[in-house]
């Protein structure tokens, strides 16, 4: 089969909609025009409506990773006169932490192990103790863990902590207000529950963060200087050459979702996640962590520690993509993404069948 055939059940990239294939098949457009410049700032009041964000925040769009952009709001937010929390429950806490020490950001981190859960009693020994910013990702990637936003919130606003949310992964995944939160800036990217090519990320800053921290803190960096790009969005612009194609397949999708409502995508998404783990506990021996999970993803534990034979089979013989993990977990977790509302409860019948039988060979 050829890979454009594979079936993806990955984090990102994902299925997606025949739509979207389309326009990123087409020849792309000069950008600087103000028909370009409309489209722009019509996405990005787009995303804002569907990050329920501020009327008046600002949207950075930078065509980097989704990494790049945690990397980016660092260096803009905060300084080496911040002094941060970081929830750090595998990979991409872990590189909230990089980033703050490569920027010598202080910081205090709450080390999860792979499989243990984060309860709010977590954050009490930090509460007046001089935090200025949190960094959180709402789903932790790596194991599906999904954090509880509410009990952060609340930490964050009555100890007047910046609070930035990596939502990558749960992006229309899973429930998730900008106002609600309290958040300062929310991060998301094309590849994941949009369902886009994979290369550009989106930032969305409160006007008072922005002010207060952005505009002042100076970060030593030509492309990632978040006050470059708001002002270059005015006129509806990048400061530099931005996805082009992939921004024209964002307005096509943020249009399309517009009409069927965030509510529909985080069903759809719920749904496929019931229905997977239902499926696999009845049906194998495989299980999952007790932890609350994102409906992005489901970590699968493999007691006989063969999931790289079970990533191999799947690939190799069915053209089936699941995502394996790394370090210590990689031999017995991997990570089911059911994220793209191109996948069917066929299609993860098909999945639970072929873990069955690769498992019992």
């Amino acid at each position: 089969m050829k890979n454009s055939e594979a079936k993806l059940f990955t984090p990102g990239p994902i299925q997606m909609d025949p739509e979207t294939i389309a326009i990123g098949g087409m020849q792309s457009q000069y950008f600087r025009t103000s028909a370009f410049s409309q489209i722009m700032l019509d996405c990005a009041a787009r995303l804002k409506h569907l990050l329920d964000a501020p009327h008046d925040a600002e949207m950075i769009f930078l065509t980097a990773s989704g990494t790049a952009a945690m990397e980016a709001s660092v260096m803009n937010l905060f300084t080496p006169q911040d002094k941060l929390l970081i929830i750090s429950g595998g990979t991409f806490g872990k590189r909230f932490k990089q980033i703050s020490e490569i920027y010598h950001i202080p910081s205090e981190v709450i080390s999860l192990e792979w499989d243990e859960s984060f309860h709010p009693e977590m954050l009490t020994p930090y509460e007046n103790a001089g935090i200025t910013g949190m960094l959180v990702n709402l789903c932790e990637t790596s194991t599906g863990q999904l954090y509880p936003m509410d009990a952060i919130s609340a930490f964050c606003k009555r100890n007047h902590i910046c609070l930035v949310v990596d939502a990558i992964s749960a992006f229309l995944c899973d429930s998730f207000s900008m106002k609600e939160s309290g958040a300062s800036a929310v991060i998301i990217s094309s590849q994941k529950g949009l369902a886009l090519h994979a290369g550009m990320s989106f930032v969305a800053i409160t006007k008072e963060a922005f002010e207060t921290r952005c505009a002042k803190n100076k970060p030593q960096t030509l492309y990632f200087n978040f006050v470059d790009y708001q002002q270059e969005m005015l006129r509806g612009q990048t400061p530099y050459t931005p996805g082009v194609a992939i921004i024209n397949q964002l307005h096509d999708k943020l249009q399309r979702l517009e009409k069927a409502g965030t509510t529909a995508s985080i069903a759809c998404m719920t749904d496929l996640a019931n229905y997977f783990r239902q499926q696999l506990l009845a049906n194998t021996d495989f299980t999952y962590p007790d932890y609350p999970l994102s409906n992005c993803l489901t970590p699968v534990y493999c007691p006989k520690h063969n999931a790289k034979a079970i990533f191999d089979t799947l690939r190799d013989e069915h053209n089936i993509y699941i995502t394996p993990c790394a370090g210590d977990i990689a031999s017995f977790l991997f990570r089911v993404a059911h994220m793209s509302q191109q996948l069917t409860r066929q299609d993860i019948d098909e999945l639970v069948t072929l873990l069955k039988q690769i498992n019992e060979k």
